[in-house]
């Protein structure tokens, strides 16, 4: 059984665990879950991609993925922070279909720094239980989630971010994330282009610029993409057939199927269910075990040092490059106080999509 429920308490719709991991077998769940190595070394497979995930690497699992733990070091302690989605769905609406990346910054980058500071900040009031720490966790997981929103929203493919920052124009990412959504949630339909373009007002030719800017991929292919990774769940699940899998999440063809499997997972669909059916929830045992309090306290307040000096490097150089870098930033901040100032109309954002040189009118 690959679903896994989270079990949450009323009052508090984040579940805190601090634990050491032998085996997490593979799963997926309706939530989003952050995942914080406090120490040693963990494998961590989610989708395609497998990651070695080392001290102070976070990773967010965004809904529905299928993931799991296995190959750690012994002494590994992680931090797993698990979020009721139809709670903040409230306060965030396009949180099912958000799709949060943060590996591959580098670990003294300013951002990750950050989000490391306020998940320790989650952990230390769930261990210590002061009074109202339940309203305060609350809180500061809708700062995260904020903070994701800004920072570390993106679309993955193939191994590596393919929406940068400079598509991080609001209206292109929420437009672009209602378009994926939809096509996630109808991937098994008949989709085409022409349909996605008129629920947004957008001609064929504007729809597919904005998707291939967004995701890097062309609107084809992202859909093959949904359909390939809808199918994992099913073909870990049970033992029906390729074909039968194909028809189901929408392929015209079962070597259609075949080859965008490939594509992305790197071997035939059979082959995968081979290797990985054996280590899904169910199958496979979960080691999963509970720090107790006594025991997590010191791990996390030495993560809080560490973090403290982290920060304090990283401000007293982000100091000395300010200070080497006065010179020549006035022009600079006129520009963008300029751009800041800057009303986007329809035609602006394509501009922006294609950039300066790009014409409108091809």
């Amino acid at each position: 059984m690959l679903e896994e429920k989270a079990g949450y308490l009323d009052d508090m719709p984040v579940n805190v665990r601090i634990v050491n991991i032998e085996n997490y077998p593979l799963h997926y769940h309706y939530d989003h879950e952050f995942i914080y190595v406090l120490r040693g070394v963990v494998t961590l497979k989610c989708g395609s991609s497998i990651y070695e995930m080392q001290q102070g690497d976070i990773f967010i699992i965004n809904d529905s993925e299928v993931h799991g733990i296995y190959d750690c070091s012994s002494d590994n302690i992680v931090l797993l922070v698990q979020i009721n989605a139809p709670y903040f769905k409230r306060q965030f609406p396009t949180l099912p279909c958000n799709v949060y990346r943060t590996m591959g910054i580098e670990k003294s980058n300013e951002e990750i720094i950050v989000l490391r500071n306020l998940l320790l900040k989650i952990a230390h009031n769930d261990i210590i239980e002061r009074p109202g720490y339940k309203m305060m966790n609350t809180n500061i997981m809708i700062d995260v989630l904020h903070y994701c929103d800004q920072n570390f929203k993106s679309f993955y493919f193939e191994g590596k971010i393919v929406m940068h920052k400079k598509y991080d124009h609001p209206e292109i990412g929420e437009r672009l994330g209602r378009t994926i959504d939809y096509i996630y949630e109808h991937h098994n339909e008949k989709l085409s282009l022409r349909e996605l373009a008129e629920k947004e007002h957008f001609s064929e030719w504007y729809m597919s610029k904005l998707i291939t800017a967004g995701t890097g991929l062309g609107f084809r292919e992202l859909l093959a993409f949904a359909r390939v990774e809808e199918s994992e769940k099913i073909l870990l699940s049970g033992s029906q057939k390729i074909s039968s899998i194909a028809a189901e999440v929408g392929f015209s063809t079962t070597a259609y199927y075949e080859k965008f499997f490939h594509k992305w997972f790197g071997c035939h669909p059979e082959e995968y269910r081979e290797m990985y059916s054996g280590r899904i929830k169910g199958n496979s045992p979960e080691l999963v075990f509970e720090l107790s309090k006594s025991e997590a306290i010191p791990i996390v307040l030495k993560s809080i040092r560490h973090l403290s000096i982290a920060t304090e490097e990283n401000t007293e150089e982000k100091q000395n490059n300010h200070d080497t870098s006065l010179k020549v930033t006035k022009k600079q901040r006129e520009i963008l106080d300029a751009y800041r100032k800057t009303t986007h109309s329809h035609e602006e954002i394509l501009r922006f999509l294609l950039g300066t040189e790009g014409d409108i009118n091809e």
